[in-house]
């Protein structure tokens, strides 16, 4: 884990630092690699990829929103949280997809939720799941798997980019997607629910890359995946 900080204010990097080695220390978690910059131009010299990066917005040439908009081209799945005293930046900021905006001072109960999420987040996104097949082994991003489907005897993962019959039995494969995104519909199917379209009584309907995908729901399975689905959707928000 990489976290970049980025402030004109030393003793706003040290404030964040402290609270996000205190959050790390409290659940366990090895600390963090840090590294901190006075500006943006010294962050984006460094090409060192980073998993979570703290960005004021008001500094002396090139401002948090740049830095954050070209570091979030270079690394897609970095989780940026600008950190600032002016809320007028937030439609700035949305445009590049920030993970969070915190005002300053920092709440420090309020990061410590934000970080909870963060690493959700990074754990779905950054799990590489190996799946045999006949030709030797694909390895995918647990992100990209829209589902798993078992029929007449074959295992297939449908995917972001197609679809791979694997020699994993699916009750392999559940043990394998122990994300919360992942539920087990019905006996044959696993479904990512950040592609759920729609849920009916006994499908659910998913929908990736302009194509749809239709997974059973097994009634008795029904009321809890519509729980695990809302569980779902408050996380991401």
């Amino acid at each position: 884990m990489r976290i970049v900080m980025c402030d004109d204010d030393p003793a706003a990097l040290s404030a964040v630092r402290d609270y996000v080695t205190e959050y790390f220390s409290g659940i366990g978690r090895a600390l963090p690699e840090f590294a901190a910059y006075g500006s943006g131009e010294e962050l984006l010299r460094d090409e060192a990829a980073a998993d979570l990066a703290f960005l004021d917005v008001e500094m002396p040439g090139l401002n948090g929103i740049q830095a954050g908009a070209e570091l979030k081209r270079r690394s897609p799945r970095v989780k940026i949280f600008i950190v600032t005293s002016h809320p007028d930046y937030l439609d700035e900021a949305m445009r590049f997809q920030v993970f969070r905006y915190l005002s300053k001072p920092i709440d420090k109960n309020r990061l410590f939720r934000n970080l909870k999420d963060a690493l959700y987040q990074l754990a779905i996104e950054t799990k590489e799941v190996a799946l045999e097949t006949r030709q030797g082994v694909s390895v995918v991003n647990a992100e990209d798997i829209v589902c798993v489907e078992a029929a007449q005897r074959k295992v297939l993962v449908h995917c972001l980019s197609g679809e791979i019959q694997t020699a994993l039995s699916i009750d392999r494969l559940r043990e394998l997607l122990d994300l919360p995104c992942f539920f087990s519909t019905y006996r044959s199917f696993i479904v990512n629910m950040k592609y759920v379209r729609e849920i009916k009584k006994d499908l659910v309907v998913l929908s990736y890359a302009g194509k749809t995908k239709e997974a059973y729901l097994a009634k008795r399975r029904y009321t809890d995946f519509k729980r695990a689905y809302l569980i779902y959707l408050e996380g991401m928000q």
